[in-house]
């Protein structure tokens, strides 16, 4: 009895030790990889990365000697490498070197705060304290901003003085950038403020021509889209910083008063003169050349799929003479056959902006929106085993309803217009 007791405890202490052994390999495992990922950065000489991974490294054990060394190294390295760039960079004529001094000073503050936050570090062998030498950067990334704000303050100030809607926007982002350095600086935001009035283009976007001879068979589409991308950048306060869009509401009122139709507005001279007319400084026009819808089709791929799998059992005796059971496997067989149905729309055409007072081209551009279904599923013969994983998901599949051509059409104006939102309002921007 004694025995069995003093079994039962050795096997627990060993099952401890063997628990407490495969912990310690997991955590060392973990704060092992942040230390090699950092000395791969440190060997390509991004420092900053270094330091961060080696903080990471030491906040989950702040005892492992590699990451202690290496984060000392990287720690003056990365130092170093933006205190000389910070040297550099002050004796540059560039207009705005400050802004580069700011992103200097601004890594050197996060840094040195990464090593304040560190747990304390002492050498596993002699327990001595590990300290990295720290210095406060806050006052000059702030003397940095300063000076960076002034430069786009007076930068802004000599635009501001110019004519031209772009010179004038220029001014606002000028402004702008001066407020983002040092928020309430002077009196720049409400000199960003006039200077964006000044800088605001007004567009009007006249529904496009459709050319695609296809008239009405899938509703209204280039008024749908002209909605569709005036509502999607009237959203976006950054596109509608310095831009003011025309509603087609309004555009439709000047051309009952003017006794226009839409098709006078395919001459760019008159879509000009309208323009004029709506007080606007440009015009975005544009025309849909095709429509093109590919009724659904059903592709059918048929294969033979194989498995090995325990097809029966059988009783034997083993050496000892006792009846045991064992499987016996062998090859089983399906015929499967894949669906694949699919159909599709697209809707293909260009557009142009033009300024309205010179009548020249600004922008052109060619779009094309488009829109894809597909629908797989599968059926099969045979014994269900020998299917493999894809075309087991497959079979629990039915059938599919594709949309219809209408639907995808629409599919694929909506998906045009998101397009071409986007690239006006990078254009307005």
């Amino acid at each position: 009895m004694m025995n069995k007791v003093v079994r039962t405890i050795s096997m627990f202490i060993w099952v401890i030790f063997i628990v407490q052994i495969l912990v310690g390999c997991a955590a060392l495992h973990e704060y092992g990889k942040l230390e090699k990922r950092a000395r791969r950065s440190y060997q390509h000489g991004d420092y900053d990365q270094a330091v961060f991974k080696c903080a990471e490294s030491l906040r989950q054990n702040p005892e492992y000697n590699k990451a202690q060394k290496l984060i000392q190294d990287a720690f003056k390295a990365a130092v170093s490498a933006h205190e000389s760039k910070i040297k550099v960079l002050e004796l540059s004529s560039s207009k705005f070197n400050w802004d580069d001094i700011v992103e200097e000073y601004e890594a050197l503050v996060k840094l040195n705060q990464t090593i304040r936050e560190l747990p304390t570090l002492r050498e596993k062998k002699t327990k001595e304290i590990i300290r990295l030498q720290v210095t406060d950067y806050t006052q000059n990334l702030a003397e940095a901003k300063t000076n960076a704000a002034e430069a786009h303050y007076q930068e802004g100030l000599r635009l501001s003085k110019q004519q031209g809607i772009d010179i004038q926007k220029q001014a606002a982002k000028e402004f702008k950038a001066a407020e983002r350095f040092c928020p309430g600086y002077k009196d720049a935001a409400s000199l960003y403020e006039i200077a964006r009035k000044a800088g605001i283009k007004r567009m009007a976007i006249i529904p496009f021509e459709d050319k695609s001879g296809k008239g009405d068979k899938y509703g209204a589409l280039s008024e749908m889209i002209t909605d569709e991308i005036i509502s999607e950048v009237m959203h976006d306060p950054s596109a509608m910083e310095f831009l003011e869009l025309i509603s087609r509401d309004q555009l439709e009122q000047v051309m009952q008063e003017q006794q226009l139709a839409l098709t006078d507005l395919v001459d760019e001279h008159t879509a000009v003169q309208l323009g004029k007319i709506l007080g606007v400084h440009e015009i975005l026009t544009g025309k849909i050349t095709q429509i093109i819808y590919a009724p659904e089709r059903i592709i059918k791929k048929s294969e033979k799929q194989k498995a090995n799998v325990v097809v029966r059992t059988e009783k034997y005796r083993d050496s000892k003479g006792k009846e045991q059971t064992r499987y016996i496997y062998g090859d089983v067989y399906a015929n499967v056959t894949i669906y694949t149905k699919t159909t599709e729309a697209s809707i293909v055409g260009s557009y142009k902006i033009i300024d309205v007072e010179t009548a020249k081209l600004k922008k052109s551009e060619s779009f094309a929106g488009k829109a894809n279904f597909e629908c797989k599923w599968a059926t099969f013969t045979g014994d269900k085993r020998a299917l493999s994983k894809e075309a087991k998901r497959l079979v629990k599949k039915s059938e599919g309803f594709a949309p219809v051509a209408e639907e995808m059409v629409n599919q694929a104006a909506h998906n045009l217009s998101r397009s071409l939102a986007s690239s006006l309002k990078e254009y307005a921007r």
